[in-house]
């Protein structure tokens, strides 16, 4: 995995802007029919900020494989990825550093018992993030694990399903760039 440092963020023409890497499960969130009217006011808070909300490739196969036979969602979710979404394709660097991150997981005490519980979906995301210098939108941050990655916000949003009051929260991670190179120096020499 090559050393992560500032966002490398040249792939969506403009290196300065914040990249908003979405997990599979903010995409569903976003497109709820309970939680998507909560969550319009979040794109837009992205985009004031100058922001680009993204997912890797990988986002859209764990959406796609689940509905693929269910044309009006199909095109629920295709059509708010091509309209909001930057995306990042799966290339060798990312398939190579997804293995090293993989193993980073492995060497980490807190993270051993648990390495073979992330899903491969969500390292390749996890990996991603680093490689772009990307923040994670996730609902469920225990699929990337600190310290590799470090909350930064976190919002919850209440709604209602049917007399059920429910919530989402919304974290926004950072990968710890720090503690990532350190862990890859270390598995490197050993």
């Amino acid at each position: 995995m090559p050393k992560s440092s500032a966002p490398a963020n040249t792939e969506t023409g403009n290196p300065k802007a914040p990249i908003f890497l979405l997990d599979t499960n903010a995409v569903q969130s976003f497109l709820g029919d309970a939680t998507a009217p909560l969550l319009r006011p979040t794109i837009e808070e992205i985009k004031e900020v100058g922001g680009i909300l993204a997912v890797s490739d990988i986002v859209l196969y764990e959406a796609l494989k689940s509905i693929v036979f269910k044309p009006k969602k199909l095109r629920s979710i295709t059509a708010f990825i091509d309209e909001y979404l930057t995306r990042f394709t799966i290339d060798e660097d990312v398939l190579i550093s997804a293995a090293q991150l993989y193993e980073i997981y492995g060497d980490e005490p807190a993270c051993r018992p648990y390495r073979d519980k992330f899903s491969t979906e969500d390292i390749i995301i996890a990996t991603t993030s680093v490689l772009t210098g990307a923040y994670i939108l996730t609902s469920d941050c225990n699929d990337f694990p600190a310290p590799f990655f470090l909350e930064v916000n976190r919002q919850t949003f209440y709604y209602y399903k049917g007399h059920r009051r429910k919530h989402l929260i919304l974290h926004l991670l950072q990968p710890d760039n720090g503690v990532i190179n350190d862990a890859l120096e270390k598995l490197s020499a050993g």
